[in-house]
């Protein structure tokens, strides 16, 4: 009876080291997951963050013509953000139709720059008084808007070519898995 016993330990520990490798293997994907996720964090942002403000000047600008420039840009967005949900499951560097959305935000953020020295002005910023003060403010907001976009689209390149600090950090991470592995 002693050795049924001393047997049924022994097949016990293998399914539960089994288990512990499968548990620990786990973790260790999810972990390179997420670090592969958190890549896009800025992107994945910015999107947010560019879909609420053109939400908001849609809003403001609903009984005239202008609404369809950010009905065009959230409409693009939703692309981008649909692409950026993916990338849980499916990882890849090339973000075509985020690279696409921050290519149109940063033309009408220059159209829109431009239009402040010219009368479109008016009809573009209906909710703004014509001043000269409140033409330099919307000027600083779209400059900052601007300067977003670009250090985004710089990101995306980045990310492209596997030249930005988080991916060598996620090689980092692997190698020290791997080594682990190997010690074992």
């Amino acid at each position: 009876m002693k050795t049924a016993v001393h047997q049924a330990k022994k097949t016990l520990q293998p399914k539960e080291k089994i288990l512990a490798d499968k548990i620990e293997k786990n973790r260790r994907d999810m972990s390179l997951k997420s670090m592969q996720f958190n890549r896009f964090m800025l992107i994945r942002y910015s999107t947010a963050f560019f879909f609420f403000v053109n939400l908001y000047w849609a809003l403001l600008m609903r009984q005239t013509w202008v609404i369809i420039i950010p009905l065009t840009i959230m409409f693009v967005s939703g692309f981008a953000i649909v692409e950026q949900i993916k990338l849980f499951g499916n990882h890849t560097n090339r973000l075509i139709y985020s690279k696409a959305f921050f290519t149109v935000q940063l033309i009408v953020n220059i159209f829109l720059m431009i239009s402040i020295i010219t009368p479109l002005f008016t009809p573009l910023f209906q909710f703004v008084n014509d001043t000269n003060q409140n033409r330099y403010i919307v000027l600083l907001i779209l400059l900052l808007g601007t300067g977003l976009t670009l250090l985004v689209r710089r990101r995306l390149v980045l990310i492209a070519s596997n030249q930005d600090k988080y991916y060598s950090r996620l090689v980092a991470y692997q190698v020290l898995f791997k080594n682990s592995k190997e010690m074992k």
